[in-house]
């Protein structure tokens, strides 16, 4: 497949890869609905108040969602915009990695290691909780990638600096998973580092770690200021007080840390930030 893509316009091998994406996006999305449920992945989709089964022109990726308008063709319930995010993100992705990589075999294991963190983050959102299993199958996947980029042959000195940034990014947030006693960070969030932190190695797991906390304290800072962008645009009332209300968040609201870790480390993976090289060129 990929000597055939390879030999075809550019414009039809990123068509092809975003479509891939789509598919894998909507396969990950039975994965992450169904996972720890006991229900099969091979059963068919079906609308998730009703029951009924999804014809066939209702399972195209992304299409199926815009032309029934977010919901069910039977019941008319809303279906989860999860669905819809999880699809396009996806895309997204493939497209971000076939962007940055060469065709090869990388590129493949890229694929599977972004649907595995896909899966990760969206079960984490909902769930506050991130599986030993997936952690396992990251772990795994981490020393793919390290044979896949440095072979068979055993560099002693790559190992322990991959080893190295493992054990430093799970310690550091076991870290602040002891200090806190569970109220900043998760256990499995210090899991889930260990492998990450193995496929990144030293340096880059230092960028990792400052841009899990950047974008944690920009995503935080964001949801907790809308009870305020609602008053602004609806106007103040005194009886219904808007940050009252149970979907929004406070200061107190417990929010998954593991996303903020996933979208740290693909920055970090797919386009080799530097968090001292992008300091250094605003100062």
């Amino acid at each position: 497949m990929i000597a055939l893509l390879e030999v075809l316009p550019v414009w039809y091998q990123y068509s092809f890869v975003a479509l891939l994406g789509l598919i894998i996006g909507s396969f990950l999305n039975v994965v992450i609905y169904r996972y720890h449920t006991g229900k099969s992945l091979s059963g068919h989709s079906h609308c998730l108040s009703c029951g009924q089964t999804l014809r066939w022109y209702e399972l195209f990726p992304l299409v199926s969602y815009v032309c029934l308008f977010g919901r069910c063709g039977l019941c008319g319930c809303t279906i989860p915009l999860r669905y819809f995010l999880v699809e396009l993100s996806t895309s997204l992705l493939f497209v971000s990695v076939f962007s940055q990589m060469s065709l090869g075999i990388l590129f493949l294991f890229s694929l599977i290691l972004v649907s595995l963190l896909i899966v990760v983050a969206v079960y984490d959102i909902y769930h506050m909780v991130i599986p030993n299993e997936l952690v396992i199958t990251a772990s795994v996947l981490s020393v793919v990638y390290f044979v896949l980029a440095y072979g068979f042959t055993l560099d002693i000195d790559i190992l322990i600096s991959h080893a190295g940034a493992a054990l430093g990014a799970f310690f550091f947030y076991g870290g602040l998973w002891f200090v806190s006693k569970g109220k900043w960070i998760g256990f499995g969030d210090a899991k889930l580092a260990l492998p990450l932190g193995f496929i990144l190695g030293i340096p880059s797991v230092f960028t990792f770690v400052v841009f899990s906390f950047w974008i944690g304290a920009i995503v935080s800072v964001g949801l907790i200021g809308i009870p305020a962008i609602v008053r602004a645009v609806k106007g103040y009332c005194s009886r219904y007080p808007v940050v009252n209300y149970s979907k929004y968040f406070t200061m107190k609201s417990e929010v998954p840390f593991a996303p903020f870790m996933i979208v740290a480390f693909l920055l970090v993976y797919i386009y080799n930030l530097d968090v001292l090289q992008l300091m250094a060129s605003f100062i």
